[in-house]
């Protein structure tokens, strides 16, 4: 079941940064009724190439990815920091889904 939103929120990357195995992302989420909130989403180049096959950029994945989750809110509470491919354990499903948007 894809979840139905009732706001629309917005998903920038602030920053990508190379690190050892694949990426590091600062993204920031904004909701309309609440203050914006910053997290570190580590991308690593296997799930890069799993999810778009390499041809999205890593920033894209990655907000593909935070999209997705938000979708889940409040079922799902975002950390401040975490790696792209827990989502699959937070939202058995997910890879399909974001099959569709890359």
């Amino acid at each position: 079941m894809v979840p139905i939103r009732q706001h629309k929120v917005a998903i920038e990357v602030l920053l990508e940064k190379e690190v050892p195995g694949g990426w590091l992302h600062t993204v920031r989420i904004s909701r309309p009724d609440s203050p914006p909130t910053s997290h570190e989403v580590r991308l690593a180049w296997v799930d890069h190439e799993y999810w778009c096959a390499g041809a999205r950029p890593p920033s894209h994945v990655t907000e593909a990815v935070v999209d997705c989750l938000v979708a889940y809110e409040p079922i799902i509470e975002l950390p401040p920091r975490f790696d792209a491919s827990t989502a699959r354990r937070w939202v058995p499903g997910i890879d399909e889904e974001l099959a569709r948007v890359l």
